[in-house]
């Protein structure tokens, strides 16, 4: 395989590795399971395997007849690659950005291994010939099958399994998270917050953020702002900024944008209003970022980040009147 069919096929299998993240995003109210930091019941598991292994192939054989078409065969000799840079890119992806932890590795092997038998299956069987790629609905059989394929999926798509795994990997990953973002962030965290509760709604904060916002997602971010210039949020702690941050300027900030909102919150309790805890969770988080998922998703993490490493503490947001 020269270079230039490799390049074409490597920038397929990264278009792939988008065209799958959007699915699943849209995907989310029929049962597509998105990693997450929350363990959340997989409430299609058929879906789940449907769209991570049959559309990479489906993507094979939409992309290879786009080739066909424009007269392009010579980039789909050994069109199959597509998928394997595809699985590359994806766990190169989500080792670059600290998420091995969350992965179940058995099921993401079941999902690589049947997408690339399938994809070298489909390549063999149907897309090196570009006249096979029409379907044949002579057959009869051909709409039984169909029909027995629809059946099956919708039995599967009923199974239910336990997510006992799933919590222990999740649980992993914010033990991880929080041992090194403490261990880099801990002296600021402490003297700033000075509260155990506040102090697990900053490290809430810091940890969502860079899951969704990961190293190499903030050095992209970085060097687009030194091109453009515009004020935008960066840092591990994405704090809206007209000049570049580190990411220990990034937590100060951000840290200081949690104490300003909960001192406020704090100023504003009286005798008729003597404020609630949740109350003040709820304030904090929404001044940091809007949005209802946002709210309960930081909220969420931060009950787990206290129960888990704060759980003797005695502090509370809201002093109780005497």
């Amino acid at each position: 395989m020269d270079m230039c069919i490799f390049l074409v096929q490597f920038l397929f299998g990264i278009g792939l590795f988008f065209t799958v993240n959007l699915i699943g995003k849209h995907s989310y109210s029929l049962g597509y399971m998105e990693m997450s930091l929350f363990v959340r019941k997989e409430e299609a598991p058929a879906f789940n395997v449907l769209i991570r292994v049959f559309i990479p192939i489906v993507y094979l054989i939409i992309t290879s007849s786009i080739l066909y078409y424009l007269n392009f065969d010579r980039f789909v000799q050994d069109f199959y690659w597509v998928n394997i840079h595809y699985i590359v890119f994806r766990l190169i992806f989500n080792l670059v950005t600290n998420r091995g932890a969350l992965l179940n590795w058995k099921r993401q092997v079941f999902y690589w291994t049947s997408t690339s038998l399938l994809s070298y299956l489909v390549y063999e069987k149907l897309i090196k010939v570009r006249t096979n790629l029409l379907p044949d609905f002579t057959s009869i059989a051909n709409e039984i099958w169909f029909i027995i394929l629809i059946f099956l999926y919708q039995i599967a798509n009923n199974l239910t399994f336990s997510q006992e795994a799933t919590v222990q990997r999740k649980e992993t990953y914010l033990k991880r998270r929080y041992i090194y973002f403490k261990s880099t962030y801990d002296n600021l965290i402490t003297e700033l917050t000075k509260n155990h509760i506040l102090e697990s709604i900053v490290y809430a904060v810091l940890i969502y953020e860079d899951f969704n916002r990961p190293k190499i997602v903030r050095i992209i971010e970085n060097i687009s702002f030194r091109i453009c210039g515009k004020s935008k949020t960066l840092g591990v702690m994405q704090v809206r900024t007209e000049k570049l941050l580190s990411d220990l300027e990034s937590v100060e900030l951000g840290t200081q944008k949690i104490v300003a909102a909960y001192n406020s919150y704090i100023s504003n309790i009286t005798n008729e209003n003597p404020g609630y805890e949740w109350e003040a969770k709820n304030n904090i988080i929404n001044d940091y970022n809007v949005g209802s998922r946002y709210c309960n998703e930081v909220n969420e993490l931060a009950d787990l980040i206290k129960n888990q490493f704060y759980d003797d503490s005695l502090d509370e947001l809201v002093p109780k009147n005497e």
